[in-house]
């Protein structure tokens, strides 16, 4: 039920360790729970790892409102980052995504926010809280409203340090409007634009474990970085900049570090340099032509898809998963950890979304190491 896939830095410091997996069905949800936990700490046991450098832990399931409560309490008392999204999985009842990183040190930041600290940087992993507002604009904007506070009391800024964010958006066809004009706005008011930079960005269908919840967001910042290891990805051969057609986010983020890049891919569907939809109907076909936008995008800037170590598959309908998961068995020749969702894309038709995470060794002397 685990996968997993590792990076190795040359100077052997700061092993990163991905995990990801799907439940087998069972009779009942808390089965299926303690068996993926039991899956997943056996993957921890052969790979080194433990609690200690979990790093992000995010669950995805099929019925947040009633499974979240017995998910917690199965869990118990976890100090680590902890995210729990309603998207069914395809298969069981629960899916699980992990990053582990050693070493480093963490502490709670209040609330749903980590603060972990390596021996060059400082990371604040956020999750915002149940909203009093209503309305997908007003939810998105307190989202990053409490963001922008957090980061205040580290020095930070959302402009300056954060390089990723997650935003869930419960019934996306009719509250994407909303969180789009928010972000927009937002954005606009802390000086980030189409000739400055946006954050590399996965605004997707998802649920909450409070109905009334429209928006939530996860997102990663790096106070005190140099904004200079930050590249934005791009290539306008492929795929439009996200500008024109209204929206402000990075195709994708590379973070340069001393002995190693992370590359930040954000969601990415079929579309091409004029930012249309490409191969309507098409699932495979739209999975292919993902391929060959992330692809690009990370050789914009020395990367490869062979850099990438876990991938979350976005589907309209999980009826279509065995054909996407045929074209991508065919196109990424390397293990790849990577789970498959049932979670609507902000166009109706894009059929497929796919977001993921790459390492690898290009860093810069310019810039200290991770550890």
């Amino acid at each position: 039920m685990i996968q997993y896939s590792f990076f190795d830095p040359e100077n052997g410091n700061c092993t990163e360790t991905f995990f990801s997996g799907i439940s087998l069905p069972a009779e009942d949800f808390a089965t299926e729970v303690r068996t993926l936990l039991d899956s997943y700490e056996n993957a921890l046991n052969e790979t080194g790892c433990s609690e200690k450098t979990e790093f992000l832990l995010r669950f995805h399931l099929s019925d947040i409102t009633n499974q979240a409560p017995l998910l917690r309490s199965i869990l118990g008392q976890r100090n680590t980052f902890l995210s729990i999204i309603g998207q069914p999985p395809a298969g069981g009842r629960i899916a699980l995504e992990a990053w582990h990183i050693s070493p480093f040190s963490k502490e709670s930041a209040g609330d749903n926010n980590w603060k972990i600290r390596f021996k060059n940087y400082e990371v604040l992993l956020a999750r915002g809280k149940d909203p009093e507002s209503t309305g997908s604009y007003a939810q998105t904007a307190a989202e990053f409203s409490a963001l922008e506070n957090l980061l205040a009391r580290y020095n930070g800024k959302i402009a300056d340090n954060t390089v990723r964010t997650w935003l869930y958006c419960r019934d996306v066809d009719n509250n994407y409007a909303g969180l789009v004009e928010a972000r927009n706005h937002w954005f606009e008011r802390i000086g980030l634009t189409a000739q400055t930079h946006f954050i590399a960005s996965t605004g997707i269908e998802a649920q909450s474990e409070m109905p009334s919840r429209l928006i939530s967001m996860d997102s990663l910042s790096f106070p005190g970085m140099d904004p200079e290891q930050l590249i934005y990805l791009a290539d306008l051969e492929m795929l439009s900049s996200t500008a024109l057609y209204g929206v402000s986010f990075e195709r994708g983020t590379r973070m340069i570090f001393g002995d190693r890049s992370h590359y930040y891919i954000s969601g990415t569907a079929s579309i091409d340099k004029y930012g249309k939809v490409l191969f309507l109907n098409d699932p495979a076909a739209q999975t292919g032509r993902i391929i060959d936008n992330m692809e690009a995008l990370l050789k914009s800037s020395s990367g490869s898809l062979s850099d990438l170590k876990f991938a979350t598959v976005y589907l309209r309908d999980l009826r279509d998963v065995e054909r996407v998961r045929s074209v991508l068995k065919e196109r990424i020749s390397f293990p790849l950890p990577m789970i498959f969702l049932q979670a609507p894309v902000c166009r109706p038709a894009w059929l497929v979304e796919i977001e993921a995470f790459g390492v690898n060794h290009c860093g810069s002397e310019q810039f200290a190491p991770l550890i």
